[in-house]
């Protein structure tokens, strides 16, 4: 079985919808950050609509797509035309077991299938039973969706990690059945201090073979995929946690706060303190207005 399978049976996700709505005029959808290992998705029948999350740029939606965000970040999708749009929205559960995957996923992952594909073709054969999840349920409707989502939501890492493949990220290491252990670990421990020689002995390699694998598998060093693994895991605490910012920096594993700043910053371009208000203004619900 190959590692992707593996991890998504293992992990088993559970779909659900939980918003089925007609969208018009000029209107906004806030939400906030959710639980990790809750992926929040969202299809779009009708569009395009855009999406504007804290650490990367607005995205536009095009109608027919679907977006899973795996780190469940804050983020509004609004529009600003008159045309109606109906939007399915819901979660897919992981276990907690699932965080060191779900982490080094890109922050957003889209489903566009190229027209005529085998998987535009069904797609556009699921978008009917998801849009009409509001009429009455049938034995067995929850169990057929959360199948539906969860197979969604495996085309949508396939075709990122086909991405993946090209730049070598952390994806591709997750994926490894030596390396993803040691992904795994760092996300577990990341304020621990780290040496190369110290991750090669974890998944029981010497420190030559541990490195010429690394190369092979990521564009990366170990040392840069941990600043990355431990930045991730900053973010996901900022959007959760009222905690001062020295504080996760010592989790995340720096030293001191104008470190982690300059990481942050490289990083996200922006300070700690400065994406935590971008946060807080996506996750405002004072214009959202919605017919449904």
């Amino acid at each position: 079985m190959d590692p992707l399978s593996h991890l998504l049976l293992l992990h088993n996700p559970q779909g659900s919808i939980d918003k089925n709505c007609v969208l018009s005029g000029e209107w906004q959808l806030p939400h906030r950050a959710g639980h990790l290992c809750a992926v929040r998705w969202h299809m779009v029948a009708g569009g395009p609509v855009m999406l504007d999350m804290p650490g990367t740029a607005k995205v536009e939606l095009p109608s027919g797509s679907v977006v899973f965000l795996p780190q469940n970040n804050a983020h509004r999708i609004y529009q600003q035309h008159a045309q109606p749009t109906q939007l399915v929205c819901g979660l897919l559960q992981l276990p907690a077991s699932a965080h060191a995957f779900l982490t080094a996923l890109p922050e957003i992952l889209m489903l566009t299938p190229t027209i005529e594909s085998p998987e535009a073709r069904w797609l556009a054969a699921t978008l009917p039973l998801l849009t009409q999840s509001n009429t009455v349920s049938a034995p067995g409707d929850e169990a057929l969706r959360s199948h539906q989502i969860s197979a969604m939501f495996t085309l949508a890492v396939r075709n990122g990690l086909s991405v993946t493949l090209q730049n070598k990220s952390l994806l591709t290491l997750a994926l490894h059945p030596r390396i993803g252990a040691l992904v795994a670990q760092l996300c577990a421990e990341p304020d621990r201090q780290w040496t190369v020689a110290e991750m090669a002995q974890s998944v029981f390699m010497s420190r030559a073979s541990f490195a010429q694998l690394f190369r092979q598998l990521s564009a990366t060093t170990p040392l840069a995929a941990l600043t990355s693994i431990r930045l991730q895991l900053a973010a996901q605490q900022l959007e959760r946690e009222p905690v001062p910012v020295i504080n996760i920096a010592l989790a995340v594993g720096y030293a001191s706060e104008s470190s982690f700043h300059k990481a942050f910053m490289r990083e996200f371009g922006c300070t700690p303190g400065e994406y935590r208000r971008r946060v807080e203004v996506l996750a405002k619900d004072d214009t959202a207005r919605f017919r449904a």
